[in-house]
This record gives C-alpha cells, sequence and structure tokens, in this order.
C-alpha cells in the first residue's frame, strides 16, 4: 500500500516539476529552485524515499525538510492522557486502600475492584490503549510538498 501511494505521489510530484520546466536534469543546476517537504513525523521514511527520488532525478535542487507539529491543544492532551494513564495504573496496582483514601468503597467501583483483581490485564489494557490515543492526538498525517513556495 505504502509503495503504491508513494510511486504515485512521486509520479504527480515529477510530473509538477517537469511541468514547470525542469524536464531536463542538467537545467536543474544553472536554475536555483527549492523543494519544501513538511511532514509527519510518522512519515520520516516516505520523506527520505522522496528526497532520494528529488535528489536523483534533479542532482541540484535544493531539498528542505520539517516535521509539521501537531496543534498544542493535542500535545496537552496528549501529555494529559500519557500521565492520567501512569496515575491510573498506580491506582490499579495500590489497591483499595486509594479508593478508601478518596472516601469510596468497594461496591461503588465495581469496575476498580476488577481491574485490580486482574492487575496485569488491566495494566497491559490501559498502555496499550493510552498508547493509541496518545499518538492519533499526535499524529498530523501531514506531507506537504511545496516548489519554489508553492504548495503541490
Amino acid at each position: 500500500m505504502h509503495t503504491t501511494v508513494n510511486l504515485l505521489l512521486a509520479s504527480h510530484l515529477f510530473s509538477v516539476i517537469s511541468g514547470k520546466e525542469l524536464s531536463h536534469p542538467a537545467l536543474i543546476g544553472t536554475l536555483h529552485h527549492s523543494i519544501k517537504i513538511l511532514y509527519c513525523s510518522s512519515y520520516v521514511s516516505a520523506f527520505e524515499q522522496y528526497a532520494q527520488f528529488l535528489k536523483s532525478e534533479y542532482p541540484g535542487i535544493a531539498i528542505e525538510s520539517a516535521i509539521y507539529h501537531p496543534h498544542r491543544l493535542n500535545e496537552v492532551l496528549s501529555n494529559v492522557v500519557f500521565y492520567g494513564k501512569f496515575a491510573a495504573m498506580a491506582a490499579i496496582i495500590a489497591g483499595p486502600a486509594t479508593l478508601q483514601a478518596l472516601g469510596i468503597n468497594d461496591r461503588q467501583a465495581q469496575l476498580y475492584v476488577w481491574a485490580h483483581e486482574n492487575k496485569f490485564l488491566s495494566v497491559a489494557l490501559l498502555h496499550i490503549l493510552g498508547g493509541f490515543v496518545e499518538s492519533q492526538l499526535l499524529s498530523t498525517g501531514a506531507f506537504e510538498v511545496y516548489f519554489d513556495g508553492e504548495l503541490l
């Protein structure tokens, strides 16, 4: 799947650059063009493939890259999920003393009692689901290509 998408995007990028009268690789060295690629941190390998492709086709072109950061609110929420996940794990491992300190009896928190009785499963589940939520909050899915400042 990634290879097909990468080939489609690479061919589109190649056709756009070629449409800008850069069809011959030798011309690129005499002209001062640049490509800037903003990408999500999960697309590092895709960026490396594009950079390699562009350098092989147009050896003189300047390629810049930058990570497209998520919105600040998403970063904060991801941190809240991260620390909340570990606080919940600590509370599960600590046991009923945590509930008593908060003034809650065991009958009111049946899920907590189940989680404490099944520590390994509940901690693993928290770790996996928390990590999933964190990664979804931080993933922008961005892969933007600029040619001479113009978004392609």
